[in-house]
């Protein structure tokens, strides 16, 4: 029902009041229809003419209930790009600015409570949950807005894990908290403690000097750590790998320390080093086991006598399935990879010939040319290196899918072709 319409928006605005103003009555008895039309100077005859069912009219209610936009992205990246020359090109006085003049709208006790009954009443209406998303990421858009015009300038990165999405989500998360807080508690929440809060937030999350760090190195100093550890891992191997798993998801293979490493795996430096001179080291004691999995399978296949078509699309899947269950050394991998390529290898050992992924293959490539079943368009090893590198970009690109998506895509791909048949 359009609420355009004159007569439908007095009685949608007559339920709007009574559900914000008598709250208790509703409680007591529910939202009657008989109030509605009563508070409206309405009849009986007119409100079932513009609404079928009563549930058409709550919905309409509910709706009524998220406000409207006040600002669309271009007005806030103006709005702030405004303030920021008002004062001087100053990060934190354009935010404590900011909050200060636009603090009362924030908090607006209607606004707050209509934001809060929506929420406790979305559940009731699929139609209702959409639109209360739709305005999350209405307001998302806008906090990205003024991100943009507060650190655009400066080249400003997230720390990780924060993207864009979630630093979004984070900021109306704050926001929400203390409109919350303070239709109770008024006195609690003031334009300086939100400013500070957010400024506060900014500082850890945000990185102007492009490091590429993980949101942990900006807490660092609240839990110094020895290098030194106060015990030592049982298994110090193990421990060294665990770690740094975690290390490379967080921070990615050239940003992660060895000594970090250690620390996080209770492990000395000093005995780290020993068993894993290098990051490269690491990688290889992490995937060394998996990747001659992988090479026995590939040598069963042909011992057994499988087709080699099938071979290589056993082995896709296996290698999408690698993918996925270590991901983060896989990521780490293709760095360490690009790096050995273009310069030295990292302390005189060469992952690519540690962990050589499409040296697995070539001989069933060799075999499929000798077979017929193969083009000789390349030598083994380059059809090899094709094959896994595609494999592995498609993984890397579409982590959303399943290994066996990946796998299947790239086989029918490789093996079949583009042209149609």
């Amino acid at each position: 029902m359009a609420v355009e319409d004159a007569a439908a928006r007095r009685f949608v605005e007559a339920g709007l009041r009574i559900l914000i103003d008598q709250p208790g009555s509703i409680l007591d008895r529910g939202l009657r229809s008989e109030d509605v039309i009563n508070s409206a100077n309405g009849s009986h005859a007119t409100f079932y003419r513009k609404f079928p069912s009563k549930s058409d009219f709550l919905a309409e209610v509910v709706d009524g209930l998220i406000p409207s936009g006040r600002y669309t992205p271009k007005q806030m990246r103006s709005l702030v790009l405004t303030e920021m020359s008002a004062n001087g090109g100053l990060t934190r006085a354009t935010v404590r600015a900011l909050i200060t003049s636009h603090f009362s709208a924030i908090t607006d006790e209607l606004t707050v409570t209509k934001r809060l009954l929506a929420q406790v009443l979305a559940v009731s209406t699929q139609r209702t949950t959409f639109a209360l998303r739709a305005d999350y990421q209405r307001r998302d858009q806008l906090v990205l807005a003024a991100f943009e015009a507060s650190f655009g300038r400066l080249g400003a990165t997230l720390r990780k894990p924060f993207t864009a999405t979630t630093f979004a989500t984070a900021m109306i998360a704050i926001v929400e908290g203390f409109m919350i807080r303070r239709r109770a508690d008024p006195g609690s929440v003031t334009p300086a403690l939100l400013a500070d809060t957010i400024l506060a937030v900014l500082s850890t999350i945000v990185d102007t000097a492009q490091l590429h760090e993980h949101v942990d190195d900006a807490l660092a100093s609240l839990d110094p750590q020895s290098s030194v550890p106060r015990t030592m891992a049982r298994d110090p191997r193990s421990a060294v790998i665990v770690a740094a798993r975690d290390e490379f998801s967080k921070r990615g293979y050239f940003m992660t320390r060895l000594e970090t490493i250690a620390s996080n795996a209770s492990v000395p430096v000093e005995t780290a080093r020993m068993l894993f001179p290098t990051k490269s080291h690491i990688l290889i004691g992490a995937l060394k086991s998996r990747v001659s999995a992988l090479t026995e399978a590939v040598a069963d296949d042909l011992l057994i006598g499988v087709g080699t078509i099938t071979i290589i699309e056993n082995h896709l899947l296996r290698c999408a399935q690698l993918v996925a269950d270590e991901t983060a050394f896989m990521d780490a991998l293709v760095a360490a990879v690009a790096h050995d390529t273009y310069s030295e290898p990292e302390g005189m050992i060469s992952i690519k010939q540690q962990l050589n992924l499409p040296a697995i293959i070539a001989p069933v490539i060799q075999q499929g040319q000798d077979d017929g079943d193969f083009t000789d368009l390349g030598t083994p090893t380059e059809i090899a290196a094709g094959i896994t590198n595609t494999l592995l970009l498609r993984c890397f690109t579409r982590r959303h899918l399943s290994p066996e998506e990946n796998a299947t895509f790239i086989g029918n791909l490789l093996l079949q072709g583009l042209r149609a048949r």
